[in-house]
């Protein structure tokens, strides 16, 4: 038979149920899979290979749909592929997760860890604790009263949703911390009783579960019991993050059961507490999954440690018979923004920007880890937290109006990353190129178009900024197909109007160029754009002075003198501080002291350091006798801590 698709089960199974052969002729194709898991993975490879408009959900009349021959025989390289979205924070409505799960679908990823339990929020309906919902999944009073939470028939389509893409969904039941929302629901829980509300505000609660009362594991059992019955699924995450044992410490109860146990600490405290869950979902044929604080000993079966802090944590794990699931911070935090280019989106910035190709560079098989353990580490998953939500005024709860805008922001912050964590955890790291991926990355953008999917479009890439004469040719390339690269040379932002790169741009200064990637006149890049040197300090004040190695002495204070006259503009209070940029040492500082026509008139005296952290670093100052014409000097004490090898500058303003 000619012009068809061939689906088919292979009569020999593989080893690995997610393979699959897919081969493209002439006259037919064909997809075979030793599972069904392995023959959609073939198909979502084919849709791949088609032309972008086979993602649309409308029928596309115009397109032509030719496939380039092929033969290949694909299995992952691991077995856990995930993205965690939290819900607990920001409830998302039901429909975008199901679209979140085709998101995922879409390339090959097969995890999705469901964050539905956080002090913020509890949003999974337990039908024997109404007011986990009632209470505990919503925040705020009046008309500033926000929440949700899902139906557990909401969580049963939700389920076979995601079986049908061959996603399995592992519900993450926090504890014994981050449960503010179920003790403001039963404060019998907590080890004082007392009512709390939930938090509008993003912290981390210090109440917790009382490890002491045998009603708290009831009440776990209970839940559960309820949540296994809505998901298959044979992990159950358990949390076990960012304990604080305050409350513990000043517990009857739990001070009573600590000394039944014989134990010395909290920790050990808690280690009971993984060891009672353990047990209790054991009876379920569960493993339990937990963020790397559950990997102590004392676990009697083998458990999944999800390493998001503490990389050394996946070395006890295997050495324990632990698995592990890479969640490093450093690569899979994709609350975190991509660049700190200005008009970036605002995210969590407790961590460095994490790049498209940070994340590609993801390894989850550590450097160090013995070949041996290899099995044991199951692959990584990204997260999507969404604390942002409730953090200070940055983006708090964003009105639907109709508009999705919260949805758009996840998109935003999802795609394209998950595509690189994808390949990661899916093609052989000999294979694994950036160059290569970041080609054929450039025909997925009008997939996500089709898709009606939200993307971060790339900034054009430089090729070349060439010294020549007086001035630079500056040589860009488009890493979007169908897109155009939109630029200026007077240092103003471009726009979707400004003027078609179709050459290099011969420019006097770098600083003169900026360019866009336009996909439409209403999705478009950030600025490709070279930054004046110190343009990250600018919100420090003006540039007093530079400092380099041949001006400071190593351990041995020294004065650093700089001119002021121009940047001490008139009597009133000034804010001195001092940035390292480069090097291997820190520079200490003792104490300033700012001269007027060459009397003193100020000083500020403290020890502080700038290097690749800073503490102390900036220096308070008071004018009161300005004279316009006057020179001003300021000498600081310094020193290189370890050595003099560092770089960096001195900005001051005005308070």
């Amino acid at each position: 038979m000619k012009n068809v698709i061939y689906l088919k089960l292979k009569t020999n199974k593989t080893t690995d149920n997610e393979s699959y052969t897919l081969s493209v002729k002439n006259d037919q194709i064909t997809i075979e899979g030793g599972t069904a898991a392995g023959v959609f993975y073939g198909t979502q490879t084919l849709l791949q290979m088609l032309p972008a408009e086979i993602y649309n959900k409308e029928r596309q009349r115009a397109a032509k749909w030719e496939v380039k021959g092929a033969l290949m025989e694909d299995t992952p390289l691991y077995p856990w592929r995930g993205m965690m979205l939290d819900v607990a924070r920001y409830f998302f409505e039901k429909d975008y997760v199901l679209r979140f799960i085709d998101m995922m679908a879409m390339y090959k990823m097969n995890t999705l860890h469901f964050h539905v339990v956080d002090d913020a929020g509890w949003r999974i309906e337990i039908k024997k604790y109404p007011k986990l919902t009632s209470v505990g999944a919503f925040r705020g009073e009046g008309a500033n009263r926000v929440g949700g939470y899902y139906r557990q028939e909401d969580i049963k389509e939700m389920v076979a949703y995601a079986a049908a893409r061959n996603v399995d969904i592992i519900p993450e039941i926090e504890l014994p911390a981050h449960v503010l929302s179920a003790i403001a629901a039963y404060p019998y829980l907590s080890c004082t009783g007392e009512q709390y509300t939930v938090q509008t505000q993003h912290s981390i609660s210090h109440e917790i579960y009382c490890v002491g009362k045998e009603s708290t594991f009831d009440f776990l059992q209970d839940v559960f019991a309820e949540t296994f019955a809505l998901f298959p699924s044979k992990y159950i995450h358990i949390g076990g993050d960012e304990a604080n044992y305050d409350r513990w410490k000043a517990c009857p109860y739990c001070q009573k059961r600590k000394k039944a146990l014989g134990l010395k600490t909290e920790k050990e405290l808690q280690v009971y507490f993984n060891q009672r869950v353990q047990k209790m979902v054991k009876k379920y044929g569960k493993t339990i999954v937990g963020w790397d604080e559950i990997i102590e000993d004392g676990l009697e079966d083998k458990a999944v440690g999800m390493i998001w802090h503490d990389q050394k944590k996946a070395f006890k794990a295997s050495e324990a018979g632990h698995y592990s699931v890479m969640s490093l911070t450093g690569y899979c935090y994709f609350d975190v923004a991509e660049s700190n280019i200005p008009g970036e989106l605002k995210a969590a910035t407790w961590l460095p920007p994490i790049s498209l190709e940070k994340v590609y560079q993801l390894n989850p098989m550590l450097k160090g880890l013995d070949e041996k353990y290899r099995p044991l580490i199951l692959g990584a998953s990204a997260t999507l937290w969404s604390d942002q939500f409730i953090h200070g005024t940055v983006l708090q709860e964003i009105p639907l109006l109709n508009e999705n805008r919260s949805e758009k922001y996840f998109d935003y912050l999802t795609f394209p990353r998950l595509a690189a964590l994808a390949e990661v955890c899916w093609t052989p790291l000999a294979k694994q190129s950036w160059t290569d991926f970041e080609k054929r990355l450039g025909s997925h953008y009008k997939r996500y178009d089709n898709a009606g999917y939200g993307y971060r479009v790339p900034q054009p890439k430089l090729i070349s900024k060439e010294k020549k004469g007086n001035g630079y040719i500056v040589k860009v390339e488009n890493v979007v197909e169908g897109a155009q690269i939109r630029y200026t040379t007077d240092g103003t932002p471009p726009n979707v109007f400004s003027a078609v790169y179709s050459e290099p741009v011969v420019v006097e200064k770098l600083t003169d160029f900026k360019a866009i990637t336009v996909v439409s006149r209403s999705i478009y890049s950030l600025p490709l754009y070279f930054p004046e040197k110190y343009e990250k300090f600018q919100k420090h004040g003006n540039l007093v002075a530079e400092w380099k190695p041949s001006l400071i002495r190593e351990k041995d204070f020294s004065v650093f003198e700089m001119n002021g006259s121009g940047k001490i503009t008139g009597n009133g209070e000034y804010l001195l501080s001092f940035w390292y940029t480069d090097g291997t040492s820190a520079l200490a500082i003792k104490a300033i002291e700012v001269y007027k026509n060459g009397v003193k008139v100020a000083e500020d005296t403290h020890d502080g350091y700038t290097g690749r952290e800073q503490k102390d670093n900036s220096y308070k100052f008071s004018i009161s006798n300005y004279e316009t014409g006057a020179a001003f000097t300021i000498k600081a004490m310094v020193s290189g801590d370890k050595g003099n090898d560092s770089n960096g500058a001195v900005f001051i303003r005005k308070l």
